[in-house]
């Protein structure tokens, strides 16, 4: 019996087709990681809408917040919408009000309502499970990995925070009823404050409802541009955009939100 051995052309052809099989399915295979992760997104905050109910039952209806704001641009207060969990005595001047507490949404760490992994998205490109997790309880700060509203960006009647009744903004004349509680912390910025998820080409939203909705960050809609850090009062304007631009996606496009700058021009 003659055995055949493969020819140097045949060998090459059989490369090429698998490298051929390679280059068509890993962009699939990418996708389907990435549908994956937006998945245990979206559940991550369908159960912090738990703890957030959990919480709110036993607060006579409040949402958890952090401590109250001393100064206008004090962005670990109750005032300013946060992905920060824990504010450790190393990060600001000590004392027993601004260091050593839960804050935003690690007040349900406190109440032991949920467990910390929730706070991660999967496709953080920060990596803040495995950086940002041992932090909690330490002198240090620690962030998640969602944008949690507290009480920003609420209209003056209901800041109090109650979660069935939130109230509305009027922006521009047009009415915008709040409804987002949560969602994906993307932010533009230089340095250390880049920091997006799922490579801040979508969002998953957290409506008060229960809803979580997957919407496209088309023009940055949910992420706080590079130009805004330019000052504080910009970094503010660009959170209360976004939570528009959540609110608004609730009902319809967010790019049709009504312009938080606009409004205050008028």
């Amino acid at each position: 019996m003659i055995r055949r051995s493969f020819t140097l052309l045949e060998l090459l052809v059989v490369l090429a087709v698998i490298m051929l099989l390679i280059a068509i399915l890993l962009p699939a295979l990418g996708a389907a990681r990435e549908q994956g992760r937006r998945a245990v997104c979206a559940s991550n905050l369908r159960q912090i809408l738990i703890g957030i109910r959990i919480y709110a039952d036993n607060q006579d209806g409040l949402i958890p917040r952090s401590r109250d704001p001393e100064h206008p641009f004090d962005f670990a207060a109750s005032h300013i919408a946060t992905n920060q969990l824990w504010v450790g005595s190393s990060a600001s001047p000590p004392s027993a009000e601004q260091s050593d507490h839960y804050t935003g949404l690690g007040r349900l760490l406190a109440d032991k309502t949920t467990t910390a992994e929730l706070f991660f998205c999967p496709a953080d490109d920060n990596l803040n499970l495995l950086d940002e997790r041992p932090k909690i309880g330490t002198d240090q700060d620690a962030y998640g990995s969602y944008l949690y509203r507290q009480l920003d960006h609420l209209p003056e009647a209901k800041r109090t925070g109650r979660l069935d009744d939130l109230g509305a903004n009027r922006i521009g004349g047009e009415v915008v009823r709040v409804q987002a509680l949560a969602l994906d912390a993307n932010s533009l910025g230089p340095g250390d404050f880049y920091h997006t998820n799922h490579a801040a080409r979508v969002a998953n939203l957290l409506f008060r409802d229960g809803a979580v909705v997957t919407s496209a960050n088309l023009d940055n809609a949910f992420a706080i541009p590079a130009e805004a850090f330019s000052g504080p009062m910009d970094i503010l304007l660009a959170i209360d955009q976004i939570l528009t631009n959540a609110d608004y996606a609730y009902k319809g496009d967010p790019a049709s939100a009504p312009r938080v700058a606009a409004a205050l021009e008028q």
